[in-house]
Order: C-alpha cells, then sequence, then structure tokens
C-alpha cells in the first residue's frame, strides 16, 4: 500500500469513531395498543387542561396514615385530580374508587382511565391514572407522585384493572 492510502485509512477510522452515539434505542420499546377514535376522546383543549393538572402534582411527596405528613396519597391524588378538572367526585378509597365508572379492559385503556392494582393481601389499594403509551401517573408511596410504566414487574404483576370515569359524552 502506498503512503495515501495508509493515511486515508487511518482518517476514515478516526472519522468513523468519533461519530456520535446513536440515540435511539436498540429495541422498538413499548408502542401504543390502540388509538380510540375521535368521538371517545377527549377534545385537545380537555387533554391539555388535563395534563396541565396531572403535572401541577408531578414530585409532590407521598403522604402515609399520619395527619402531620405533608402530601398525597393514591386515591387523594386522583379525587383532587377529577375534583379540579370536571367537578367529578371520586370516593376517597382506591376500593371504592373501582366499583364507579364503566369497566375497560387493559387492551382499551384511554387517557383519563383510573387503572388499579392488588398490593396487600390480593385486596385494591392503589390506583392511578394512565396517561397512554402504557404509563400512569400514580402517588407511590417511596417517590411521590411519579409517572410509571405498567409494563415494570411490580405494577404488571399488580394490575387488577382499569374504569372510565371521565363523561365524554359531553363534549
Amino acid at each position: 500500500m502506498n503512503r495515501y492510502s495508509i493515511i486515508l485509512i487511518i482518517f476514515l477510522a478516526v472519522l468513523v469513531g468519533c461519530a456520535p452515539y446513536p440515540r435511539y434505542r436498540k429495541h422498538a420499546g413499548d408502542t401504543p395498543r390502540e388509538i380510540a377514535s375521535a368521538p371517545d376522546e377527549l377534545s385537545t383543549t380537555e387533554s391539555v387542561r388535563f395534563g396541565l393538572i396531572l403535572q401541577k402534582h408531578l414530585g409532590k411527596p407521598y403522604k402515609g396514615k399520619s395527619k402531620w405528613e405533608e402530601g398525597i396519597d393514591c386515591s387523594k391524588f386522583t379525587c383532587d385530580v377529577f375534583m379540579e378538572f370536571d367537578r367529578i367526585r371520586l370516593p376517597r378509597k382506591a376500593a371504592e374508587q373501582f366499583k364507579i365508572g364503566s369497566k375497560v379492559s387493559f387492551r382499551r385503556l384511554r387517557y383519563g382511565d383510573l387503572v388499579f392494582f392488588k398490593t396487600e393481601r390480593g385486596k385494591i389499594s392503589h390506583v392511578g391514572i394512565y396517561t397512554g403509551y402504557n404509563e400512569f401517573i400514580h402517588a407511590s408511596t417511596s417517590r411521590g407522585v411519579i409517572v410509571s410504566n405498567l409494563s415494570e414487574k411490580s405494577s404488571s404483576t399488580r394490575y387488577s384493572g382499569g374504569t372510565r370515569v371521565l363523561d365524554v359524552s359531553l363534549e
């Protein structure tokens, strides 16, 4: 090989070696299961308003059973969000919230649906709000109000069902 070929090969190796790391995942990740038809969804304005209410709660600390602690628990979180959004008064306990609204299969969950989990002795004791793309927002006992994925082992093994409480027929 001549001198210019070696220099060209070294130059190309350095150029390729300095290329930025790709910013995409190696696997496809979670994809939306199903896109609901437009008449059954919240309007864009309502979706944004609902999202802003959810965002306002993100990061709030969890409040346990002590009346002295600052923060919020899972069922109080859902009560506050739905009251502020549409003046919907939800029961205070997760198990009672599970009894209202219309039941929704996992595959038909939509933005704003309540999702329920059995965490204590096989009873429903945790609730969150589905936000789409297999994610939900809830009050975690250890991290406060956060967004979690329903595919995570702790969520998927305890998932118990979903309900729809938003009356979207009034749009």
